[in-house]
């Protein structure tokens, strides 16, 4: 026990003396880290919003029913409260779509109402310009569901009209189409009827700012395993041979280096800690010291464990930036995982990255989330295979 601790100290006496050199690459981590977090928050809540969407209509000539159709479908509220309608002759329109005056044109035909009482269904023409930006695709959704909608009253009318003739209560017809009319202009009439609502946060229980600077902070505590190579990286043969000698195993050795490298990362994040419980941004209270010190150990078994996989600085630094990269990207830390497909977002949660942010927002909002036992099997798992590999070396 006496060799171990004297060895212990000498690893410690090593880390700290390499903290200049930390130093400097823990920096340009931190300003590659802000500038990912400003930029990828600029892209996800930017200051342009949706605009209004000019809209350009080529109308028949006298055609009173297209006339009263148009007006109809200009005065729903899922339209109304987007677009604008110009009516313009069709070169013109196409100029304007050209020259960007319009976002969309639609050319209706003759005979539009006439097609959809008798079923032939003559179509309407949208014409979007080859750049369409946000507006345009809004604009190309609203018709789509438009025409979803016109398809699902024309199949329902169709639908009793055949019942009742096939039954020999024609009598009926009249009756039935003005009561399923009515049914579907309310239904579309009425907004909320045609859209279910669904409340999505891409920052989760936590605002914006603290959402990045999470993921941030997971991404600096692990890179900096980077410029803490000095430290990290793997024994040469013969010094293992020698501590080996003296009673120091693979075991010992990884212990060591774990604890020594958790205390490079507490020294580096204990600055900021202490201004973010200061400033009393974490509601954890006297948990998250204990949090804080879980973090760093758990990272430095992480980045332990890369070190002694690879037995090669350039090929550990290289692997640790690389599952960091991913990680944070499966895990929500780069595009808010409710931007990505299930299944990422499914294996996202079984990151360590999600761990360590998990831990940090336990920090922060104080709610439990097992966030303390995941990282206490992830310290556990990097120490028993760091101190398993090359065992047949001791």
């Amino acid at each position: 026990m006496r060799t171990f601790l004297i060895y212990l100290q000498m690893e410690c006496k090593r880390t700290l003396k390499s903290i200049p050199y930390v130093l400097t690459g823990a920096i340009v981590l931190v300003l590659l880290a802000g500038a990912i977090a400003f930029s990828a928050g600029k892209l996800l809540y930017g200051d342009r919003a949706l605009g209004r969407i000019k809209v350009g209509v080529v109308m028949p000539e006298d055609d009173a029913l297209a006339g009263m159709a148009m007006r109809m479908v200009s005065s729903l509220d899922s339209v109304k409260s987007l677009c604008d309608f110009t009516y313009v002759e069709a070169a013109q329109g196409r100029r304007q779509l050209k020259d960007g005056e319009l976002l969309a044109l639609l050319e209706i035909p003759d005979g539009l109402v006439e097609g959809i009482m008798d079923g032939s269904n003559v179509p309407v023409t949208v014409v979007l310009p080859d750049n369409a930006g946000l507006e345009a695709a809004v604009f190309k959704e609203l018709t789509e569901a438009g025409s979803s909608l016109l398809k699902t009253a024309q199949a329902g009318i169709y639908a009793a009209d055949d019942y009742l003739n096939a039954y020999g209560m024609t009598v009926f017809i009249a009756q039935a189409e003005r009561d399923l009319n009515e049914v579907f202009l309310r239904c579309a009439l009425a907004r909320e009827r045609c859209f279910s609502g669904e409340e999505a946060s891409a920052a989760g229980d936590v605002g914006v700012a603290a959402y990045y600077g999470i993921s941030a902070a997971v991404g600096v505590l692990l890179l900096l395993g980077i410029p803490a190579a000095c430290i990290a990286g793997p024994y040469r043969p013969a010094t293992e041979e020698m501590l080996l000698r003296i009673g120091i195993g693979r075991a010992q050795r990884t212990a060591a280096r774990t604890l020594s490298l958790c205390l490079l990362l507490l020294l580096f994040f204990s600055v900021p800690t202490a201004v973010a419980a200061y400033r009393g941004l974490f509601k954890a209270e006297a948990a998250a010291p204990l949090m804080g010190i879980l973090l760093c150990l758990a990272a430095a078994g992480w980045i332990h464990l890369h070190y002694e996989l690879c037995r090669n600085e350039t090929a550990a630094i290289l692997l640790l930036f690389g599952t960091t990269v991913v990680m944070l990207f499966m895990s929500g830390g780069i595009i808010p995982s409710v931007f990505l497909p299930k299944a990422v977002q499914a294996a996202g949660k079984w990151m360590p990255a999600a761990y360590f942010a998990d831990g940090i927002r336990f920090m922060i909002t104080g709610e439990a989330n097992g966030s303390a036992a995941k990282l206490v099997l992830l310290e556990a798992a990097a120490f028993f295979l760091s101190s398993g590999l090359r065992r047949e070396r001791d």
